[in-house]
């Protein structure tokens, strides 16, 4: 077990920290005390050493995949169980239900090891001591980096630990369909390259009844922290901690993003998008021809290849404004943590080192078709061999390509972004009101938060 600190932490106190809903806030239960600490138990260095086998056991691991994405997972787990007949996981998806994950962690009721828990979380969950830092289990066993693109290695570091490890990663992109650029009278082979020429792509594709009912869009952009940032925006100062949601740039790409709605008018697009069918099927709405163009990353390709086996498919990189980023992308994804207050951490490390060996990792994102965040699985010819995963590969690794920020609030900035989006979508603030709005109360709570931290 690695050194944990004492700290008293309560559901009240860490869910406040980490910026969950209010529901969760409520609870006000303390979790028991931290054991007292110690240290991994000695083995040869070496990514492939293993610690010292403990005594049989089953300990749990919570997932936020769900779907096929969990059934591929689950092989993975098998093949662990079947290699360490002293230790067996047995997996749950927690898909929509993160707060639980929260909760079972401030309630000192942890799952042994648990993925649920998004990069944009990790700083906010590791200052409250939810999670044990691994930071010597790595070194212990020789993974230092090496092999791993350095932009996520450097993401799961916060305060000179390391508090995971992911087995995939994504890469934001927009797929289109080349039958309905042929159709309209587009040139599938060179998309769109500015935003000006993806608002004229996108009005040539649109098809809209005579009553003003929406029967196919072009595109619906949405997502300020993708498009805030390929209009060349930021959203925090990391220098001076301070939020700023409300830059002039971002504020542009919500004001852009918002008039497809405006265009459509708000309750019409609402009434269209009641009408998709399931994401995960054959139903989806790009796949139905009901989107030509949808922002989407890597692991789509599984989907077309799973729910649309026949149709073409490519993808293009966000198309910025002048003076915006070309080739910009974000990443985030699931980072496999082991939570503060586990009997067996020494066993919750092994399950993790093991799935980010190369070949379990590369199996796992093969199957999925995610970006492995080592170079050699990412860059093995079954996937770079498809373009478009080559594409996403490239972006990841240009100068373009943004994580989460490090600090603390950023759950309470997703949610008032997506809140103000809303707002904005259905004409009830102007972009640069709602984005006021978010800057202001964010950094209240940031600097409450850093206050709290003795920052």
């Amino acid at each position: 077990m690695l050194e944990q600190s004492s700290r008293p932490l309560t559901r009240r106190s860490f869910l406040q920290m980490i910026g969950a809903g209010s529901a969760a806030v409520a609870l006000a239960a303390c979790a028991p005390a931290a054991p007292a600490p110690a240290q991994p138990t000695e083995a040869a260095a070496g990514e492939g050493a293993a610690p010292a086998a403990a005594a049989a056991a089953t300990l749990t691991y919570w997932t936020g995949w769900s779907g096929f994405e969990f059934d591929a997972l689950q092989a993975l787990v098998d093949k662990f169980n079947a290699e360490h007949p002293e230790t067996q996981f047995t997996m749950t998806t927690v898909f929509g239900q993160y707060e639980k994950v929260l909760t079972a962690i401030a309630g000192g009721n942890p799952p042994d090891v648990v993925s649920a828990v998004w990069l944009h979380q990790l700083v906010s969950m590791a200052a409250r001591d939810g999670l044990t830092p691994v930071t010597e289990y790595a070194q212990r066993d020789g993974i230092d980096g090496t092999g791993y693109f350095p932009q996520f290695w450097d993401a799961w570091h916060w305060n000179d630990q390391l508090w995971g490890l992911m087995i995939t990663s994504n890469s934001q992109v927009i797929a289109y369909r080349p039958d309905l650029f042929t159709e309209v009278g587009l040139d599938p082979a060179s998309p769109p390259k500015s935003v000006a020429e993806l608002d004229s792509a996108a009005q040539a594709l649109e098809v809209v009844a005579s009553n003003g009912d929406i029967e196919r869009v072009g595109i619906l952009p949405g997502g300020m922290l993708w498009w805030g940032q390929v209009f060349g925006g930021d959203f925090y100062d990391d220098a001076n901690q301070k939020i700023t949601a409300n830059d002039s740039k971002i504020v542009a790409a919500l004001e852009w993003a918002s008039s497809y709605r405006a265009r459509f008018g708000p309750e019409k697009v609402a009434a269209f998008q009641s009408g998709f069918g399931d994401y995960m099927s054959t139903q989806n709405s790009f796949f139905v021809g009901k989107e030509a163009m949808t922002q989407v990353g890597e692991w789509f390709i599984q989907f077309q290849k799973k729910f649309a086996p026949d149709l073409v498919m490519e993808f293009m990189p966000a198309p910025p404004p002048e003076g915006g980023r070309e080739n910009c992308t974000t990443f985030n994804g699931s980072v496999f943590t082991i939570p503060n207050g586990v009997k067996n951490p020494d066993a919750s490390w092994e399950f993790i080192r093991w799935l980010s060996e190369d070949e379990n990792m590369g199996e796992f994102c093969f199957n999925i078709q995610n970006v492995p965040p080592k170079v050699g699985p990412a860059t093995a010819e079954r996937f770079v061999s498809d373009p478009r995963f080559q594409m996403a590969v490239d972006l990841l690794n240009g100068p373009n390509a943004f994580g989460p920020e490090k600090m603390p609030v950023n759950d309470l900035l997703y949610t008032r972004l997506a809140e103000a989006e809303s707002a904005v979508f259905n004409g009830e603030l102007t972009a640069q009101a709602a984005l006021d709005r978010v800057t202001e109360e964010v950094q209240a709570e940031l600097d409450k938060v850093m206050e709290r931290m003795g920052s």
